[in-house]
């Protein structure tokens, strides 16, 4: 007895046995005998003589959906109804012998469709080619079931039952029960729940027809004995379908509304394109796409070209997509969209992506390493920002080079390193000819190290190399000195001296430069800065040369340090700058300004106890913690805030105003302690010129210098108005320093209280009113503290004249009614209570008893012509305006009061989106409530938004928000 015979008799046996508590034993087993010879059937064991022809082509696209149906159903109609593919279709059944592929392309995906041929009862055991036909349906991610509408369910329930025969279940999840085959130990059974479908018996029976003596299973949920079998075959495919009843122009509409109200069920008609669309909505939603747009800094989302995944993708999954190496090198990701609570939330590896969300990903670089990239605005997204670099402005060395009647010499160099012999500076050694060759050495093949750099250090310029690199002609002195070699760049300032007091005979020096190593991608900015420090250095050591010969006596100890270890035996290993260090003054100088960089990116110390000097690195001062690097300001872009600095801005110290006052020098202006003093995050730069006695002028000039030296930051004075949100840069982690400190400031936790102002908050809404004074004292405080930090950035309301665009298009219908000789329909009169109360106002009444006529609800266009004649000569601005945006402006009520509209001249330069609400009430004297009310009745063609102002924040400034 074959395979068909053995079950086709099981079933027959299935069909005559009673289904009751006594029997399900007997069923069971049936089912799992009839389980495994069609598992046989499908998977033959032996070696077929011949190969046939498959149907399976080559998967392409996003995801794959498979058209099942009976033959003539209208499956070929669809795919060519749906893609650009076209197959042959006929009124006879088995056009289709093979399976065609189409590409659907919609929402930016590409879904493979493939016609397969129709199938008959019985396929499931061969006929018809109906093992291919199935064969290609399993590697579908989808099965769409053609059905015809003018026939009866039958044609469903036999489709589904020679799928379900062949291991594909529709519209099912895999059953939740553990199942492991073990080498001994029995058969293991348990269950997290009451069974009423199936018991351990009956699994055991099972088990044992299968030849399974030692398992462990585990029921999480209650399944049937043929989700058990389902289980232990492991070969089911579990897939959506959609059934898609054809044909129901031929129907009834009562009959279709009964199938379209069936589950999983669509109709159409693709002779007569019907309810297409909604068929390619639901097989988007069954395969459970979402589309995800990337983004990279300082551009516009490309939403030409989407990444097209699963529902429940998260931000690991969209990198993997992207490059397979980016998750090695994700920091942080930025997203716009509905999956985060504010758009851009900055989020990790693991955030659920949600359909059209929007990703920025932020990748970690090496030490060293020069990127440039975008901060985005915190309230609305805007990709306008400031180019902030991450990298390492710190100096590798300080090298002292001298040149004189003893040659170029170099004195000193910091950090004291020995020279390693690297690369292209590599020194050849002498070699015997007599010596034995190790077969090591021939075979080694060292590549040479190109870099200068190893741990932060300068390697592979010998003292040699550095003095006759370095040592500066006459013509080259009093000029700034810049050399690059390789990934290294030597910044300096030489300066020659004059040799007439040195006394004959005695070592001369005729020029000398200090010189500063830096990295070779260190922008234009940082060369400047330290050619300025080397410039004071120079200049000072060059004072006191002339003075007290203060570089000739130094020079003197060095060079004798030098010939006495020179002197020793060279398996001594000692190093002659570690002796300098302990004997010279200016050697100790150099090193306490290179660890000072390096360190706080602040220089004040004495040359020879005499010359002062004081140097700002602004690159190392005004950084911005983000997570596991810093990020540094570019000079200019603090210069640009500073242009931007208006009389309403206050300043924030960063410092308390004692440690201010003691780090200031002694000779240092009144005027500038004085105003340390006034100091208050309450008060304007107006008013602070004021307690402190001293012109605007001279307050912006203080204020500035105390912003570059990254002891203040430009503000907003605090007021209860004041709008507040999490910085996009904030350092949000638990156990990081910040928080450690806010908590023993505080004793409170820095996360909930960032939590806070998640949204944007206004100050008085942080407040607690049921709570005492001190404690509504202590927010104020926080608030304070996060600002200094750059936890927190302030938003302003900003205003933009946007008129409706219902005025524009009915102007362009009335015009092709016209052209058409078509009637013009008039609009209905509406009266709203926001007219009625414009209408009804006090200025309304106080105009109307002084003989001004009131505007018509719905003005015509002569009408509106008069008015326009009327009142826009009240101001000269409006001029640039279209004849439509100033009928939309008088077709608010608000625009029927004339002080309103005088107001609203006036104050519309400003709505453009350049000024927010702060800096017009400053221009313009207008109380806040007056500001307000006239953007309340004007709000149909304002819009308002918040962002930062340029001037509060280094991170997001305007480049075009300059007034």
């Amino acid at each position: 007895m074959g395979i068909l015979e053995k079950i086709a008799e099981i079933e027959r046996e299935i069909s005559r046995t009673q289904k009751n508590k006594a029997t399900e034993y007997h069923l069971g087993l049936l089912k799992a005998k009839l389980a495994k010879y069609r598992q046989q059937l499908l998977e033959p064991g032996g070696k077929s003589t011949s190969k046939g022809e498959g149907f399976d082509v080559m998967k392409s696209g996003d995801a794959r959906v498979a058209l099942i149906g009976f033959p003539s159903v209208g499956k070929s109609t669809l795919l060519g109804t749906l893609t650009s593919t076209k197959s042959e279709c006929a009124a006879y059944e088995f056009t289709t012998l093979t399976c065609i592929p189409g590409v659907i392309e919609y929402n930016g995906a590409k879904i493979q469709l493939l016609d397969l041929p129709g199938i008959i009862e019985g396929a499931a055991q061969g006929k018809g080619r109906g093992r291919q036909v199935i064969a290609v349906a399993r590697t579908a991610d989808m099965v769409v079931m053609m059905l015809d509408a003018t026939k009866s369910r039958v044609q469903k329930d036999l489709l589904t039952a020679e799928l379900e025969s062949v291991g594909i279940r529709l519209n099912k999840r895999r059953p939740n029960i553990y199942f492991k085959q073990k080498k001994g130990g029995g058969i293991s059974f348990n269950s997290t729940l009451p069974l009423t479908k199936c018991n351990e018996k009956l699994v055991q029976m099972i088990l044992h027809e299968w030849k399974i003596f030692n398992a462990e299973v585990l029921f999480r949920e209650d399944c049937t004995s043929d989700e058990f079998v389902d289980v232990i075959l492991g070969s089911r495919v579990y897939m959506p379908c959609l059934y898609v009843y054809n044909k129901i122009d031929q129907i009834s509409i009562e009959e279709v509304d009964r199938l379209a109200r069936e589950p999983s069920s669509v109709v159409v008609s693709c002779n007569m394109r019907l309810n297409l669309d909604y068929l390619l909505e639901m097989i988007w939603e069954f395969l459970a796409l979402v589309r995800v747009y990337t983004k990279k800094r300082g551009e516009k989302p490309d939403f030409d070209d989407g990444l097209i995944l699963r529902r429940g993708c998260t931000a690991e999954h969209v990198c993997h997509v992207i490059h397979r190496t980016m998750v090695d090198t994700f920091k942080y990701g930025l997203v716009w969209g509905t999956s985060v609570k504010y758009s851009p939330q900055r989020i990790g590896l693991q955030h659920l992506m949600n359909h059209d969300d929007v990703i920025q990903v932020v990748k970690k670089y090496s030490e060293g390493s020069f990127f440039t990239r975008r901060i985005l605005r915190a309230a609305d997204g805007r990709t306008e920002g400031l180019d902030l670099y991450e990298m390492n402005t710190d100096p590798l060395a300080v090298v002292v080079i001298t040149s004189g009647t003893r040659g170029d010499r170099l004195l000193f160099r910091y950090p004291n390193t020995e020279p390693v012999n690297h690369g292209v500076f590599e020194k050849s050694k002498g070699s015997n000819p007599y010596a034995v060759k190790v077969t090591e050495d021939i075979l080694s093949n060292k590549e040479p190290v190109t870099s200068c750099i190893r741990d932060n250090t300068l390697v592979g310029f010998s003292d040699s190399i550095l003095a006759n690199l370095l040592a500066a002609k006459q013509d080259l002195c009093r000029k700034p000195f810049d050399l690059k070699i390789d990934d290294v760049r030597f910044v300096g300032y030489p300066m020659s001296l004059d040799t007439s007091k040195s006394k004959p005979g005695a070592h001369r020096i005729i020029s000398f430069n200090i010189t500063f190593v830096l990295r070779a991608n260190v922008t234009s900015s940082v060369i400047q800065c330290y050619t300025d420090l080397v410039k004071q250095i120079t200049v000072a050591i060059h004072h006191e040369e002339g003075r007290c010969q203060y570089l000739t006596s130094q020079a003197k100890i060095m060079l004798s340090i030098h010939d006495e270890v020179a002197a020793l035996p060279e398996d001594s290993g000692e190093s002659p700058y570690a002796v300098i260090l302990q004997k010279s003054s200016l050697a100790r100088c150099l090193q306490t300004i290179f660890e000072d960089l390096g360190q706080t990116g602040l220089v004040h110390l004495f040359i020879n106890k005499w010359i002062e000097i004081r140097f700002c690195l602004p690159h190392k001062i005004h950084q911005i913690p983000d997570s596991s690097s810093m990020l540094k300001i570019e000079p200019e872009i603090i210069q640009r805030c500073l242009e931007c600095l208006r009389p309403y801005h206050g300043v924030l110290l960063l410092m308390e105003k004692q440690a201010i006052q003691d780090s200031l020098p002694v000779d240092c202006s009144p005027a500038l302690s004085r105003l340390i003093t006034v100091w208050s995050p309450l008060q304007s730069l107006q008013v602070l010129s004021q307690e402190a006695d001293l012109p605007l002028s001279q307050v912006f000039h203080i204020v500035g210098h105390l912003v570059y030296w990254g002891k203040a930051t430009i503000i907003y004075p605090l007021c209860e108005t004041n709008v507040y949100v999490l910085s996009p840069v904030a350092n949000t982690y638990v156990d990081s320093d910040l928080s450690e400190e806010f908590n023993s400031l505080f004793s409170l936790s820095l996360c909930a209280q960032l939590s806070e102002f998640s949204y944007p908050v206004k100050l008085r809404e942080s407040k607690d009113v049921l709570n005492p004074t001190k404690q509504q004292d202590q927010k104020v405080r926080i608030v304070v503290w996060m600002l200094q930090h750059r936890l927190l950035i302030q938003l302003h309301t900003y205003v933009i004249f946007c008129p409706p665009t219902s005025r524009r298009l009915k102007k362009m219908s009335d015009d092709m009614c016209r052209s058409s000789g078509m009637p013009m329909v008039p609009e209905e009169e509406s009266v709203s209570i926001s007219d009625i109360a414009s209408v009804n106002s006090d200025e309304s009444l106080a105009l109307s008893y002084q003989g001004t006529s009131q505007f018509s609800k719905s003005p015509s266009s002569d009408g509106s012509l008069a008015s326009e004649d009327r009142f826009w000569p009240l101001h000269d601005e409006m001029s640039g305006l279209s004849k439509e945006e100033k009928d939309c402006i008088l077709d608010i009520p608000a625009a029927k009061n004339l002080e309103d509209l005088k107001l609203f001249t006036k104050l519309f330069p400003y709505f453009r989106g350049d000024h927010h609400l702060e800096e017009i009430m400053y221009y313009e004297n207008l109380h806040r409530s007056q500001l307000l009310a006239l953007l309340d009745k004007f709000r149909s063609i304002l819009i308002t938004c918040q962002y930062e102002d340029p001037a509060t924040s280094f991170t997001h400034m305007d480049h075009h928000q300059k007034t």
